[in-house]
């Protein structure tokens, strides 16, 4: 069974949106996009750069006729939005949303008895910087993409979605909304108030001449650098996953409990364990290893000397390789090789090695 989609309508077209627009347009899949914004601007922009092919001034009627709805607006706003919007869509419109949390989003579709297929989504994908001028067609590029599928979620309907998230060029990954806003309020919102803690921390402990947060530079810049995000943003974001972060919260205060024990008894051993843990594991995520896509990667023996990658990327680009990542490994102890490559499935990389040998590479498949 052909499963298509035409028409996807986009609902606030900021940088997420805007974003979508953008990368669903040059796929050349043949979508038609339709967008509705509170700035009129942003969708008279959106008309003149070609991203969209028309825009709407009403939600009541004039999405009446598309197949698939991203929410691309907050939750606090989502229930005055779907009041309107509601009005006048085909039943079997499919509406999902892009918020970084999905419980709340769940008890308001629940709560709001919407007949509609709804599939919670979430993009790991953004930037520092906001709005529809900000959005770029390769933000979800290699990204991966949450969806929320629950109980009784239609199977076509959960792969026309992921089908739309591949075009966005986005890796869509499943789970619960429950397991969702455990994930997130561990590896994102924990660590933005943490971030958050630590600027605030030095600010008060700091003398009158500032001389903390003069030298503050390298690594602490580096390890704070969340604490920039959108103040109201992410006050929203923690109310909205207020219990998921308080459980992790508990969690992160034990870990420091134990450590200022092992700190207070001079327990070396147990600190070094402790850093020794964290290095590994920390050096583990660089791989960008994962459960829920296979890779297929290629070592390569090269000098690390300027212009090597893009040497190598033109060469596989040449014969039609698309190069999923490619970077300089930071160690030689373990790997044969001094540049990593992944693409896309096993024929390419078998390829991709023939033509590299060809050239007088010395590359081999990675384990």
């Amino acid at each position: 069974m052909t499963l298509s989609v035409k028409k996807i309508g986009i609902i606030g077209l900021g940088l997420i949106g805007g974003s979508i627009a953008r990368a669903l347009k040059r796929s050349y899949k043949g979508y038609i996009i339709k967008a509705w914004d509170r700035d009129k601007n942003n969708l008279e922009l959106g008309l003149k750069e070609e991203v969209l092919d028309e825009y709407a001034l009403s939600l009541r009627k004039d999405f009446s006729d598309c197949d698939v709805i991203f929410l691309c607006v907050p939750v606090f706003v989502m229930r005055d939005i779907l009041d309107e919007l509601l009005m006048n869509i085909s039943a079997d419109c499919i509406l999902t949303d892009v918020g970084s949390t999905k419980s709340d989003v769940v008890n308001l579709i629940n709560d709001m008895k919407v007949k509609n297929p709804f599939i919670g989504g979430h993009p790991l994908a953004g930037s520092e910087k906001s709005g529809f001028t900000a959005s770029r067609a390769n933000l979800f590029e290699n990204a991966y993409y949450c969806l929320t599928p629950v109980e009784g979620t239609d199977k076509d309907n959960l792969k026309r979605l992921r089908d739309i998230i591949i075009d966005l060029g986005a890796i869509p990954i499943e789970m619960t909304p429950d397991q969702h806003d455990r994930i997130t309020a561990a590896i994102s919102h924990v660590p933005h108030v943490i971030a958050a803690s630590l600027v605030n921390l030095i600010d008060e402990l700091d003398s009158p001449d500032n001389i903390m947060k003069t030298i503050s530079a390298g690594g602490f810049k580096d390890l704070t650098r969340i604490a920039s995000s959108s103040p109201s943003l992410w006050a929203g974001i923690c109310l909205s996953n207020r219990d998921k972060i308080l459980e992790t919260i508990e969690s992160f205060i034990e870990e420091l409990k134990c450590f200022k024990i092992d700190l207070r008894n001079n327990n070396k051993e147990s600190i070094e364990k402790f850093f020794t843990s964290a290095r590994d594991i920390r050096n583990a995520l660089s791989e960008r290893k994962s459960i829920f896509q296979k890779t297929y990667s290629i070592l390569v023996d090269v000098d690390d000397k300027p212009g090597i990658i893009a040497l190598i990327a033109s060469a596989l680009a040449n014969e039609n390789i698309n190069i999923k990542n490619i970077g300089i490994l930071n160690s030689r102890e373990t790997e044969d090789g001094a540049l990593e490559i992944q693409v896309e499935s096993e024929k390419s990389r078998l390829r991709s090695i023939d033509i590299l040998r060809r050239l007088g590479y010395r590359a081999k498949q990675k384990d």
